[in-house]
């Protein structure tokens, strides 16, 4: 491993990383649970549920135009994440995700064609593996 990538991950993560992590695993949750409840069959919820994706996959979007491109390092940073959200309870996680919802809301009202179409995709690709369980 050069270097650079070395010193890389051993920093420390940011609160920008730690913030996105955060947001990512509450908006997943709630995916989760709109996916169990769509393949229940809720077909209703589907936009729901796209919503919610593109919330998440928003919060990743802007990450990696930020340059956080260390897979291994987001998804220990997210898995991390996950569970420090299971210490939460039902209401915290309830303000954690409407407060992450906003904020991807206004990342994706700020973002380019582009960045929205990438965004869309990731969600139905996403969508469609959380429904074939």
């Amino acid at each position: 491993m050069c270097a650079s990538r070395v010193a890389a991950a051993e920093l420390p993560p940011t609160a920008a990383e730690l913030h996105a992590a955060e947001c990512v695993a509450a908006l997943e949750a709630q995916a989760e649970a709109l996916a169990a409840q769509v393949r229940a069959g809720q077909q209703e919820l589907r936009p729901q549920l796209t919503t919610q994706l593109e919330y998440g996959a928003a919060f990743i979007g802007t990450a990696y135009l930020r340059g956080e491109r260390d897979e291994p390092r987001s998804q220990a940073l997210l898995n991390a994440a996950r569970e420090r959200q299971g210490e939460l309870s039902a209401q915290d996680l309830l303000a954690r995700q409407a407060q992450c919802a906003g904020e991807a809301s206004r990342l994706l009202a700020e973002s380019n064609a582009l960045e929205r179409a990438v965004v869309s995709q990731v969600a139905k690709r996403r969508m469609a593996k959380l429904l074939e369980r």
